[in-house]
């Protein structure tokens, strides 16, 4: 990645607020899985969570995930088929009791399943069916997950569980499994569920007859006590200690909806706040506090603005914002004095489809309205939410667990302002439950100052950029590749970056740690956030062949034993070899099974387990003899770890060039948005180089999947050419010269696709691609020097307010650097799109601005830009900002070795304004 991820997360204590009072960043996070999942009702403070995930549309598994990540995830709940309808979960000294209703084949009955050992064990209860609302109501925060307008509720570790069934009765479920009925309305009367205290021990009891709806305080131990009568209404809420109720009341339709927060005592009712825009649902809500006495309350409008509310006073005036965020959810911590502050931000996307985006900010009493977000940059669906989160110690970097919402749709980000810290590239799917963490921990893998094969000797440089305007350390600790058991000691120094400071550091293992031979991860703790980028190469008497990686978030880009990831190009085939590197990211060491893919499906005879050691890295050379696979063969490489989590990097290299190919794993594709390769080409270069691109595709499903191709020249001088065609299943395919071969042109191209599926947005055909040139100008038979062009992901694409860097350009006579730039959105106006460029030197001076005329729905490179700008040959380092004035925009550049013709290709990442 660039840097972080892509959460927006403010200021993440007074001390950062102190230091950078408007900062802001770009969290990148990590999928649990590569299902669609839908969380159970638990409380969030839980440590372990249950997820149910679809393996069909009809079909799926309960599954429990540690929070901390010391222990696997465990399926625990499955069947031959299984429609699940919802559950809940009761945590206790880390024992979870879990209720679940669902279908089960064959019988496809509708019963309840109880588990109280953590789903080792499962047996049905009696009570009746019922259909309660688990998953269709908006999460404003609280305690709770779903909990909100439930029927099924949490009680306490004595009665874990207590149920409302239409028309009267009120069921318990008691912590061995045993029911009964709490509550019969004697007269008949409709009876629901609203709310309840702290312990888990008294609940909101709604009882309706005709227009008129009683309130009153159901114990777990029979207790019945009458609150008040009023008209009927929609009611969620909770119950102080002195038996007062909170309500969230909503009533009426249209002009005369009416909804307001109430607080209850005995028979006196007082309204807190009150929503004045009927056409907003959810234009004021209120959560408890911490220890259920009070209330915290957001009134959306112009100004929004935070109350606090306790006894009988009136509520307080927190702040008022008058930027009118849309506060969506909040999240008070245990200490009384902090809340998580959740909104969303439309954005619009190359459709008419507009993208919801989850922003975040940590908030302290007595402090201001937050001034700036964190963005969770996912596409968040109405019943997005934390699953897991203590609020009081995500400052410090414990990771938390965000839900983006059962229905996925990958979308474009257009325009919102940035964090000064850029980030994302790292996030390969932008949906479902996933894990990040505020403090930035960023890894560079495979670190070199080593001897290889056919006479290379490698070694990595490393680019770093300060975005902030004041000064930070940064800490980099460097462990050595080891075996699979062992981590070797870290060595550690600390670096001190001036404000907008870029600093190139050549030859870094000698340079930072003063190591003569030897190889490993850099891992990167800033202050508060920086942006890294490396190169590793090999010299050779005319030049050099290497490949860049961006620093990928300690907990982004992390496989686990849920999402496993692939390499669609991990084997280009005959004359390269392909090398395979781990990063283990639990602390408890990676154990990841290994697989090969073909055209006809699997390919190879063996899945060896390749470990890595806790806390470090572990690299195979020329993996292929491993899994069986002969060298001449080409396919895909599926990492899957059996425990632990890891980052792992592959990278191929052509044995006739030793040019390296750095392999990412394969971005996650989308049924219903396409997404961009900005270039695949066939045309001749400066210097006698010959550019072409080859294409890799893989399905890892075990259903076959149709995928569209779309080939549109940056020039628009011809019409776009679609092609379509169906994959097997675990097929994977390689086209070579694809502009040629698949669509019969030269030139340069955007390349769009699509990838359909049906039942589960995670299983798509991955897609990526190879640019390369040929040595010798003899296509086929000559040595390449190449560099991977992936499909842009989100994070990637920038609108009017938005801005895209791109780090690790470094100047001098040895290397010609071009800019490209292609506009994304999927049919051309016939008018040009416009982007601002500014090239910002190592000191953080911007040296050149100009603007740059892109086709729409195409592409423009910019060749040498230091000296068609006039640079000469550029400054020692320097950071090429682009800002999107109109369009849809992703950019990228080239690097590329003056006696070599070797490209090493360079992503923009949004990033600040």
């Amino acid at each position: 990645m660039r840097l972080v991820s892509r959460v927006r997360f403010a200021l993440v204590s007074v001390v950062l607020l102190a230091a950078s009072a408007a900062s802001a960043r770009v969290i990148s996070y990590a999928p649990y899985t590569n299902r669609t999942a839908h969380p159970l009702e638990q409380a969030r403070s839980n440590r372990y969570f249950v997820l149910y995930e679809q393996t069909t549309s009809q079909n799926g598994e309960i599954v429990v995930y540690d929070s901390t990540g010391a222990e696997e995830p465990r399926v625990v709940f499955s069947a031959a088929a299984m429609y699940f309808n919802g559950g809940a979960v009761h945590e206790k000294d880390g024992v979870l009791t879990i209720l679940l209703q669902a279908l089960v084949a064959p019988a496809w009955d509708i019963k309840w399943y109880f588990s109280n050992d953590s789903g080792q064990s499962w047996k049905t209860i009696d009570i009746p069916f019922a259909y309660y609302n688990v998953d269709g109501t908006v999460d404003v925060g609280g305690p709770i997950t779903h909990e909100r307008w439930n029927q099924l509720r949490i009680g306490n570790d004595a009665t874990p569980f207590v149920v409302a069934f239409s028309p009267f009765k009120i069921y318990s479920v008691d912590a061995d499994g045993s029911t009964r009925v709490l509550y019969a309305n004697p007269l008949g009367q409709t009876v629901t569920l609203n709310g309840r205290n702290r312990d888990g021990t008294k609940f909101i009891l709604r009882t309706v007859s005709g227009n008129t709806a009683t309130l009153s305080i159901l114990g777990i131990d029979g207790s019945f006590l009458g609150i008040k009568a009023t008209t009927d209404a929609q009611f969620e809420g909770w119950i102080t200690s002195t038996n007062a109720l909170y309500l969230d009341r909503r009533s009426g339709l249209g002009a005369s909806f009416d909804h307001r927060i109430v607080r209850i005592d005995g028979i006196s009712e007082k309204t807190l706040a009150q929503n004045t825009s009927p056409s907003d649902s959810i234009g004021v809500f209120a959560v408890p506090t911490s220890d259920y006495e009070g209330a915290w309350i957001i009134k959306r409008g112009n100004p929004t603005t935070l109350y606090y509310q306790t006894l009988l006073a009136d509520p307080v005036v927190q702040w008022s914002d008058v930027t009118s965020p849309s506060v969506e959810a909040l999240h008070a911590g245990v200490s009384g004095n902090t809340l998580l502050v959740q909104v969303h931000r439309p954005r619009a996307v190359d459709t008419a489809t507009t993208f919801i985006d989850p922003a975040l900010a940590l908030w302290h009493t007595g402090e201001p309205a937050p001034a700036a977000y964190d963005e969770l940059f996912m596409n968040e669906q109405l019943n997005k939410g934390f699953v897991h989160v203590d609020v009081d110690k995500i400052a410090g970097g414990e990771p938390f667990v965000f839900d983006s919402g059962v229905v996925q749709q990958l979308a474009i980000p257009v325009s919102d302002p940035l964090p000064p810290s850029a980030g994302g590239s790292d996030v390969l799917q932008e949906w479902g439950v996933v894990r990040a963490s505020l403090n930035q921990k960023l890894a560079l893998p495979g670190m070199a100052r080593t001897a290889g094969a056919f006479n290379s000797y490698w070694q990595s440089d490393i680019v770093l950029y300060n975005p902030l305007p004041d000064s930070q350390n940064v800490r980099i600790d460097y462990v050595q590749t080891g075996d699979s058991f062992t981590t070797l000691e870290a060595k550690t120094t600390t670096l001190t970056l001036a404000g907008k400071e870029i600093r190139v550091i050549p030859d870094a293992l000698k340079a930072l740690f003063n190591v003569d031979s030897g190889g490993g991860v850099f891992f990167l703790t800033p202050d508060l956030a920086v942006n890294v980028t490396s190169r590793t190469y090999t010299t050779a008497a005319n030049g050099t062949y290497g490949f860049s990686m961006n620093g990928i978030d300690f907990l982004a880009a992390a496989a686990s034993s849920r999402f496993p990831v692939t390499f669609s190009g991990a084997f280009p085939g005959a004359n390269f070899r392909t090398n395979l590197v781990i990063t283990d990211t639990s602390g408890r060491g990676t154990e990841a099974v290994l697989s090969g893919a073909g055209l006809l499906g699997s390919i190879g005879t063996a899945t060896p387990h390749f470990s890595a050691p806790p806390n470090g890295q572990v690299q195979m050379n020329g993996i292929t003899p491993a899994l069986g696979i002969l060298d001449f063969e080409p396919g895909a490489l599926i990492v899957k770890p059996a425990s632990g989590t890891a980052i792992a990097s592959v990278i191929a290299i052509d044995n006739r060039t030793n040019d390296p190919t750095y392999f990412p794993p394969d971005l996650s594709s989308s049924t219903l948005l396409a997404r961009t390769i900005p270039a695949i080409g066939h045309i001749e270069g400066a210097n006698g180089s010959k550019f072409r691109s080859d294409l890799y595709l893989y399905n890892p499903t075990t259903e076959q999947r149709t995928v569209n191709l779309q080939a549109r020249p940056w020039d628009n001088s011809y019409a776009p050419l679609s092609v379509q065609f169906t994959m097997l299943p675990g097929e994977a395919r390689i086209i070579p010269d694809v502009l040629v071969k698949l669509f019969g042109k030269t030139g340069i191209a955007r390349l769009r696709y699509q990838a359909l599926y049906f039942n589960n947005p995670g299983q798509t055909v991955r897609v990526t691609s190879r640019t390369y040139s040929i040595d010798d100008g003899v296509d086929g038979k000559g040595g390449t020097y190449g560099f991977l062009m992936p499909p842009f992901n989100n994070f990637q694409l920038g609108g009017p307010g938005d801005t895209l860097e791109i780090l690790g350009v470094v100047g001098g006579k040895g290397f010609r650097t071009n800019v490209g730039f292609v506009e994304c959105t999927p049919n051309s106006t016939g008018q040009n799109v416009q982007a601002r460029v500014d090239v910002i030197d190592d000191k953080g001076k911007t040296i050149d601005t100009f603007t740059m005329n892109v086709p729409s729905a195409g592409g423009v490179q910019i060749n040498d830009i230091f000296h068609a700008r006039g640079l000469g040959d550029g400054p020692t380092a320097a950071l090429i900002r682009i800002t999107p004035l109109s369009g849809l925009i992703g950019a990228y550049a080239t690097m590329n070795d003056n006696g070599t013709n070797d490209p090493t290709y360079l992503a923009a990442n949004l990033a600040a304004q």
